[in-house]
């Protein structure tokens, strides 16, 4: 046997033999924040852990024994928060409203999970479980933290959606406002002087709301469905002592699609982390589409949640009118089977393994509402992209990429046959954005790990040292006028007004006693 092979069985004996006990909350059962996570799910199964996953959504890869799923059934229904037909009539765009929707609708999700029956039998279990660790979507699900209260755990979390102010001060940062936007705004760093007055308005907004509303009512419902349950431990921590307990938080941030922001040693970067070097196999249909197209492919997905099969019917004639003009095919996911007529160069499917049709070299152009990991994926793969947002981060994302110059957006609005075919036309025929665009993949790649192997040691870091306190800054125990210094700042301010007025009332008292000597002598003469 080679020595490489020996190695090799011997590096696996002892990934077994140091496999943790690992429980994954995934309560947001949103498809394409799922499909994300369940990759770490896969990973962490494949270095021999044994997971324990919460979720509203069944796992599908493959059985494995190290496996267990606590299942969120019948899973939350996002559609009572948003749908589909008020996404295509763009009804999401302010950021000052989507602040208090998402907070409302991190503290409806978490209570249908926290009040499912399987759920609970975990809450309410004495000594019948062990965990090493807690990992959870860094979602607005704060209150799902005290699992880790329960069962003594270090936590690690992972944010699907990038980085966010709370994050920050999380760990003890202070988000520099003056070039960091608001996660909701659609602002570089390069702000004018009325976007830094909006992004500090709304910071100031969202940090409002948090305070006043949004944490208190996690510690409402910390206290409704863990507290009779872990009396024995002692007083229910607040839900932002444990926050500020989290060990590593997993980002999902790249510095090809995203400018530079303070963060702290314990804020780890793996954008992409998702993404296979080797591309799969396509399915046989899919495949014979991509290969035999002469003039290349469009792909195009509105992603996990907005449905295309949902958008107008005026508005997918649209499309359609547009894609038939085309020389190039167009892969289109439309989430159902009852298709319209289709031009000769369009294909339609339910379901498309995207990130393995992107990865494919005839692929020419990708059309995109804007998410995180669709945005992700196509600037891998280095694909000049069409955006058409709806809400969230989808516009900030869609203004980094116009900014990299790898991409055009069109607001869905807008869209006739004649505004698809001029941006499709531009993309395609101008070659400046396809050049670009493979300068950011290449930036993109440029790492000496790949992200899930970095996403996995800092896991396992975690479970090693039992937490990560040699990453985290003595700044979480400060207050907020602290870390800004302005208890100095105010101690300054005061020495300065006080030596004014000493020298003021120094200055009155001499003239005074000079008036004083003065009248006297007037007297004696």
């Amino acid at each position: 046997m080679k020595l490489s092979s020996v190695f090799y069985i011997f590096l696996v004996i002892i990934s077994y033999a140091c496999a943790g006990n690992i429980l994954f909350l995934v309560p947001f059962n949103g498809p394409s924040h799922w499909l994300f996570l369940s990759h770490f799910i896969r990973e962490l199964l494949n270095r021999g852990h044994h997971v324990t996953a919460i979720t509203g959504i069944k796992y599908t890869y493959s059985v494995n024994s190290n496996y267990t799923e606590i299942l969120i059934d019948p899973p939350y229904d996002f559609s009572t928060f948003v749908s589909n037909d008020d996404v295509f009539e763009t009804k999401y765009t302010s950021p000052f409203s989507s602040v208090k929707w998402l907070y409302t609708l991190g503290l409806d999700n978490s209570e249908y999970g926290l009040k499912n029956l399987n759920v609970q039998r975990l809450i309410q279990s004495e000594n019948e479980h062990h965990f090493d660790l807690v990992i959870s979507e860094q979602f607005y699900q704060e209150t799902w933290l005290m699992f880790a209260h329960k069962f003594n755990a270090p936590i690690v979390t992972i944010s699907s959606m990038g980085y966010s102010d709370y994050m920050d001060y999380a760990n003890g940062l202070v988000t520099p406002w003056a070039y960091v936007p608001h996660l909701l705004l659609n602002f570089s760093d390069k702000m004018t002087f009325w976007q830094r007055v909006e992004n500090v308005l709304l910071s100031l907004y969202d940090k409002y709301l948090r305070l006043t509303f949004y944490m208190p009512e996690n510690n409402k419902l910390a206290e409704k469905y863990f507290g009779s349950a872990l009396k024995s431990q002692g007083p229910l921590p607040r839900v932002e002592d444990m926050e500020k307990k989290i060990d590593v938080m997993l980002v999902n941030f790249n510095h090809a699609i995203s400018k530079p922001r303070p963060s702290m040693p314990n804020q780890i970067n793996i954008g992409g982390a998702h993404i296979k070097p080797k591309p799969k196999l396509l399915p046989t249909e899919i495949q014979k589409f991509i290969d035999e197209a002469e003039n290349g492919v469009i792909y195009m997905s509105l992603g996990a949640y907005v449905k295309s099969a949902s958008m107008p019917v005026e508005k997918m004639q649209e499309f359609l009118n547009a894609f038939g003009q085309l020389k190039q095919r167009v892969l289109w996911k439309f989430e159902s089977d009852n298709l319209p007529e289709l031009p000769k160069n369009v294909m339609m499917k339910k379901w498309m393994p995207q990130a393995d049709i992107l990865a494919h070299k005839n692929v020419r152009l990708f059309i995109t509402h804007g998410g995180m990991f669709g945005t992700t994926e196509g600037t891998y793969n280095g694909l000049p992209m069409l955006f058409i947002p709806f809400y969230g981060d989808q516009h900030r994302n869609a203004l980094k990429a116009e900014a990299a110059g790898t991409a055009l957006t069109l607001r869905f609005a807008e869209i006739n046959a004649d505004t698809l075919k001029s941006k499709l036309n531009e993309l395609l025929q101008n070659k400046k954005y396809y050049e670009k665009a493979q300068d950011v993949s290449r930036v993109f790649k440029d790492s000496p790990i790949h992200p899930m192997d970095s996403a996995i040691f800092y896991v396992e870091y975690v479970m090693r040292h039992k937490g990560a306190k040699y990453l985290k800054s003595s700044a979480i125990e400060l207050s907020w006028y602290e870390n800004l210094l302005l208890d100095i700042v105010g101690l300054c301010f005061s020495i300065v007004i006080l030596t004014i007025l000493l020298i003021f009332l120094l200055v009155k008292l001499i003239k005074k006693a000079l008036s004083q000597t003065k009248d006297l002598k007037l007297k004696h003469s």
